[in-house]
């Protein structure tokens, strides 16, 4: 049973439940948790910025990642994991802005350091997931080598940004058709 499958049902068992029926409202809140615990890591994007930002600076000879760097590499970072395991690295949305792809909330936790780079002490979370690691690192040695605007300048080309009007969510599932390309 899909996700939007088990959420239509749960609809349905929710009028059941206002009824004075729970038992099958608690049955698929179990349901619908396992299905969306299975579709993403489940992490959370400022744990993964928080990562990316402590790797970069651990490396040598790289520049410290700006805000609007480090949110095309969590573009990027939810791309490949969904490439590679199907599975969304984090929950937040990732939204069609002017400069690209953004996530709204990390956006607003460093844009006060606006075209200056990140360089507060971060360190670095453990995700007990060495998939989760390997796609991270990944992401920083494939897109972590360009600068931000030509991060900008890629993602305006790819079809998950394009097709999405400006301000609305780019969808999973575009960014799924894109990536598996």
């Amino acid at each position: 049973m899909s996700v939007y499958e088990s959420i239509m049902n749960g609809l349905g068992e929710a009028l059941e439940y206002a009824k004075g029926d729970t038992s099958k409202a608690r049955e698929t809140t179990v349901t619908v948790t396992q299905a969306q615990n299975s579709m993403t890591f489940g992490l959370s994007a400022f744990d993964v910025a928080k990562w990316l930002i402590a790797y970069n600076n651990s490396q040598e000879n790289t520049d410290l990642l700006t805000d609007l760097k480090l949110q095309k590499l969590l573009y990027y970072a939810q791309g490949i994991a969904i490439k590679y395991t199907g599975k969304a690295l984090f929950n937040e949305n990732i939204v069609a802005w002017e400069f690209g792809p953004v996530v709204p909330e990390v956006y607003n936790k460093y844009k006060n350091y606006g075209k200056n780079p990140i360089d507060e002490p971060i360190i670095m979370p453990n995700f007990g997931d060495n998939d989760v690691e390997v796609i991270l690192k990944d992401v920083h040695e494939d897109y972590g080598q360009y600068s931000a605007f030509k991060l900008v300048e890629m993602t305006h080309n790819e079809t998950p940004w394009k097709e999405t009007p400006k301000n609305n969510i780019i969808s999973l599932d575009k960014m799924r058709e894109f990536f598996a390309r």
